[in-house]
């Protein structure tokens, strides 16, 4: 995992359903993760220029600011930033999910999510090389 020794892997997780953000802090947290949780884009973009984390979890579609405006702005900031984009499926064209990938995601996917492949996604996303 990329976090130093002796510390938790950090998960930002940015997303405005309250229970996505809490299934995180339940179901996710306990398998070793330090969790943080904000509402939407603005506020992880600030996380990120705060400080720096193991993965990022972005929902796509967000108040304030979105998902794809919040990648471009995290790449900005921490170019080798560990992404990995949530979203539902009311945007029937998924054009920013089929090119999250070309934008630097690690990987897209659409709730609702079995908690396994939510797992295994991270665990996938947090082991690879930047």
């Amino acid at each position: 995992m990329s976090a130093a020794a002796g510390t938790s892997p950090s998960i930002l997780i940015a997303d405005d359903e309250v229970g996505f953000r809490d299934l995180f802090t339940f179901c996710i947290a306990p398998h070793g993760f330090e969790i943080v949780a904000v509402e939407d884009g603005l506020q992880a973009v600030r996380a990120i220029e705060a400080r720096p984390f193991s993965l990022v979890v972005l929902d796509v579609h967000m108040p304030h600011m979105g998902g794809p405006e919040a990648l471009a702005r995290i790449r900005a900031i921490r170019p080798e930033q560990r992404v990995i984009v949530m979203s539902s499926s009311s945007d029937p064209s998924h054009e920013f999910e089929s090119s999250a990938g070309s934008l630097g995601a690690r990987a897209c996917l659409f709730k609702p999510v079995e908690l396994d492949e939510l797992l295994a996604t991270i665990m996938k996303a947090i082991g690879e090389q930047p």
